[in-house]
């Protein structure tokens, strides 16, 4: 009897390097499964969401992406063309390979991984939307699952994604460790930044702020958390933010960072909505999406409820 194949796409340099041992692993697991694998590596920043695109285009129903949030984030914004699936039948299947894998803890419940691969039982989950300001100067539009970040964060994620020696090894060795480091550097650099936040049209908050996160999943980086219960399918914005502090205050934080405790700091907010907007003079700042840096501000987001069916 042939075996039903499935596209894969495979990112084998995630989590440092470590997939590339973790798929041979997978692929030794998958010898008496009722599956083969069409494989299809990346190459390249961009080319899981252009390998999505393309596989959807040619009638492909099901992708399963192995690999971390950054590569299922290229393959999200692969898929969507104006707010919409390009086919509305696509089903995306998550095989977590990545440092942190945040976007899996959104979920209740996750299957084993070779049980994803067949499994008919989806998630259909909201996708937020954002606009920036794109490398080139032009708007940028982006879809993301997990979280958005502008500030001492997103910086940090700047700093933890930078191509060094010391990083890859940090990353290999512990990503909470590389994660830490990262943001310790920056923390010592990055200042504040003024900003004019809207929500909803309704709530106008004009003030310096440390940082700004837009999210549906409260983890990041790995074992961070905002302590709200993650709401993948909820309709709604959740919004932190961290307003203007020094250096030692920004490092007393890090530890409730940690423990989930963060908003429930003196100079912590959280808020709802459905829509946020954020501007301002000068604002030299990055903005990321499910760990990368894709612009800078003014931005703006907005939610795309239930938009995609995702295998965890």
């Amino acid at each position: 009897m042939q075996k039903r194949k499935e596209y894969f796409i495979v990112n084998l340099l995630a989590a440092g390097g470590k997939a590339r041992k973790r798929w041979q692993k997978f692929v030794n697991e998958c010898n008496e499964s009722d599956f083969s694998i069409d494989c299809h590596p990346t190459e390249y920043a961009g080319h899981a969401g252009e390998l999505a695109m393309e596989a959807v285009k040619k009638g492909q129903k099901r992708i399963i992406v192995f690999g971390g949030d950054g590569t299922l984030n290229e393959v999200v914004n692969g898929v969507i063309r104006d707010d919409q699936l390009i086919d509305p039948d696509i089903q995306i299947v998550f095989l977590g390979a990545g440092s942190s894998c945040d976007v899996e803890k959104m979920f209740p419940e996750r299957l084993p991984i070779l049980e994803r691969v067949l499994s008919q039982n989806f998630y259909l989950t909201d996708v937020i939307k954002v606009i920036c300001v794109g490398e080139n100067g032009e708007p940028a539009t982006r879809y993301f699952l997990a979280n958005s970040s502008v500030g001492v964060i997103s910086e940090s994620i700047v700093a933890f994604n930078r191509k060094s020696a010391v990083m890859s090894f940090l990353k290999r060795f512990n990503v909470d460790v590389a994660a830490l480091t990262a943001g310790f550097q920056n923390v010592m650099t990055f200042g504040n930044f003024r900003a004019e936040i809207s929500i909803d049209d309704r709530e106008i908050i004009d003030r310096k702020l440390k940082n700004l996160t837009v999210f549906k999943c409260a983890y990041f980086g790995g074992g961070m958390n905002y302590g709200i219960p993650s709401t993948f399918d909820d309709g709604k914005l959740h919004i932190a933010l961290m307003s203007e502090m020094g250096r030692l205050r920004t490092l007393s934080y890090i530890p409730s960072l940690y423990s989930g405790t963060v908003l429930k700091k003196s100079k912590a907010e959280y808020h709802q909505g459905i829509a946020l907007g954020l501007s301002g003079e000068n604002l030299n700042v990055a903005v990321e999406t499910d760990g990368e840096i894709i612009g800078r501000p003014p931005c703006e987001y907005s939610i795309l409820p239930k938009l995609l069916r995702l295998v965890v």
